[in-house]
């Protein structure tokens, strides 16, 4: 308790300081007291069924500012008949305007389901604040479009608390993207959530984030993410809650990034939960989807736990690094895994190894592969149903434990997960929207090839280790023999323009190989990318791509 007194001093001081009064007793920004206060004036303004889901547009006020009322339009659904039912409130991926699909996804489970329009420019709501245009804190954060945002959803959950197919005592929150920020902010906010689940969505976002740091530049100085540190962001609030929350994310994402999710991770005090999928960017696989809404199914429906797994913890055994954790928990546990990744920064565009780990005795184990770089290591175990449980992150310096290695990284191909063009590797690039060529049964390695046609094409992302040495190689042919380009380009901090290199490669009718050396550059965003120009009225076949640490 008094660690949090001293807290919630400190940030009323710098408030104080910019001008700002606190708005409440114990939170320097969101006066719960006030802001729930006013009636809700709800209304149904229409009403609709089909499949056994009833679904309801409705309005409710959510505040005054200044002459102008801000009101809520929502989507409101739940199973035909149900009466004291889990509630969630779902938010939108890019705060898209609400619609069906979620809502219904949530009753047909059995859950009564609010979605709202945010108070947007251009939505049913209104208000008008530009919430996604970015991370904006102005000289009162009360005045911030993400402000407005956030009483609204504090307004939605007492919309849902007046409803009798809900049970007030049963109401969580969920969302995508910037509806993961706001429902880790919202878990730290409103003590009513029983439950919060995040898609990516993360507080400490002064350690870097892409709206503030994308370019390779810190855009934002101390001062400004001091001051959203302790005001509008997430994480701090998670210190005095108890609200359940799990984070769902991929290690590459782009717009939130693995420290911060590991420090918000690190200071939430009640019961939590981190799933990281190695080389994901801002998709989730099937089974990881399905376990987002089993941890609401796990807090407002009594459903069993997910595996809880230790801090890991590395270790010199003999002349290599060994990573131990341990798991607990009614679930029964099928493998594990331990992902490792090397050097600093560059959280985008790092590749990250996976090694099987040992399972033992509630135990499990793993070699840490050889490098003389720093590296960081996530430990996992999966469950019979695909759930995955991850340890948070640990940063471990080789030489500081005394092991030393003949190379910098490991090998490992950084186009691994699409560079074979097989059906799995098609499905994770049309998971994530990236450019998705049409494909041939004419392979150089296992089933399947892609076709690029006439014009210039992107290749999908392709990870490595900043600063490191790589090279790029693939395989080409062509039913005529063809003169195509390849270029690859990342971008370096403090440089207007990319590193790039081309190279001009004739393709002929048997498989052709080409290489490109290439040094990705040191830059927080680290992305390499790559393109394949392909001329007038032809078409070549590509495989077996890959980008390795070059050894020469």
């Amino acid at each position: 308790m008094q660690c949090n007194v001293i807290r919630i001093f400190a940030i009323a001081s710098i408030l104080s300081a910019a001008g700002i009064a606190p708005a409440g007793d114990t939170d320097p920004v969101f006066d719960l007291k006030a802001i729930l206060a006013p009636p809700l004036n709800a209304r149904t303004t229409k009403t609709s069924e089909k499949d056994g889901i009833v679904t309801e547009e409705v309005m409710f006020h959510a505040t005054k500012d200044g002459d102008k009322s801000v009101d809520i339009f929502a989507l409101f659904a739940y199973p035909k008949g149900g009466r004291k039912l889990p509630a969630f409130v779902w938010n939108q991926g890019g705060l898209g305007q609400a619609s069906t699909y979620w809502t219904d996804f949530g009753a047909r489970r059995g859950y009564a389901v609010l979605c709202i329009d945010f108070p947007m420019p251009g939505y049913r709501s209104t208000g008008g604040y530009p919430i996604v245009s970015g991370l904006e804190l102005g000289k009162d954060p009360r005045k911030a479009p993400i402000y407005f945002g956030a009483v609204a959803l504090l307004r939605a959950v007492s919309y849902l608390e007046t409803r009798p197919e809900v049970d007030r005592e049963r109401i969580g929150m969920a969302g995508s993207s910037w509806g993961g920020f706001y429902t880790t902010l919202m878990a730290g906010i409103d003590p009513r959530l029983k439950a919060a689940t995040s898609m990516f969505g993360t507080g400490n976002l002064q350690l870097g984030n892409v709206w503030w740091d994308g370019s390779g530049e810190r855009t934002r100085d101390a001062e400004h993410r001091d001051r959203w540190q302790m005001t509008l962001d997430p994480a701090w609030r998670l210190k005095s809650s108890k609200t359940p929350i799990a984070w769902f994310t991929g290690t590459n994402d782009n717009f939130y990034w693995m420290p911060a999710i590991s420090k918000t991770y690190e200071m939430a005090a009640g019961p939590k939960h981190l799933t990281l999928i190695a080389n994901w960017d801002h998709a989730l696989s099937k089974d990881v989807g399905e376990q987002v809404f089993t941890w609401l199914d796990i807090h407002l429906r009594g459903k069993p736990a997910f595996v809880r797994v230790s801090p890991v913890q590395v270790k010199k055994e003999a002349d290599r690094l060994v990573a131990h954790w341990t798991f607990e928990g009614p679930r029964r546990v099928a493998a594990a895994d331990l992902i490792v990744s090397y050097g600093d920064g560059d959280w985008r565009g790092r590749w990250w190894v996976t090694v099987a780990a040992e399972i033992k005795d509630g135990g499990c184990s793993a070699v840490v592969p050889a490098g003389t770089l720093p590296c960081t290591v996530v430990g996992a175990v999966i469950d019979a149903d695909g759930f995955r449980s991850s340890t948070p992150l640990l940063r471990v310096v080789p030489a500081k434990l005394g092991v030393k290695a003949s190379v910098a990284v490991p090998d490992y191909n950084g186009c691994g997960q699409w560079g074979g063009f097989e059906e799995d590797h098609i499905k994770y690039l049309m998971t994530h929207s990236y450019p998705t060529p049409t494909v041939s049964l004419i392979a150089k390695e296992g089933k399947q090839s892609a076709i690029f046609k006439a014009g210039k094409s992107p290749l999908p992302p392709i990870y490595g280790t900043a600063g490191e040495p790589h090279r790029f190689t693939c395989w080409m042919k062509a039913e005529r023999p063809v003169e195509i380009e390849l270029s690859l380009e990342g971008r370096a901090p403090g440089k207007t323009k990319p590193t790039t290199a081309q190279m001009k490669i004739r393709v002929g009718i048997e498989w052709t190989e080409a290489g490109i050396d290439f040094l990705p550059p040191r830059d927080m965003v680290g992305s390499v990318r790559g393109t394949v120009t392909v001329p007038a009225d032809a078409e070549i076949l590509m495989d077996a791509v890959s980008f390795r640490p070059d050894r020469k």
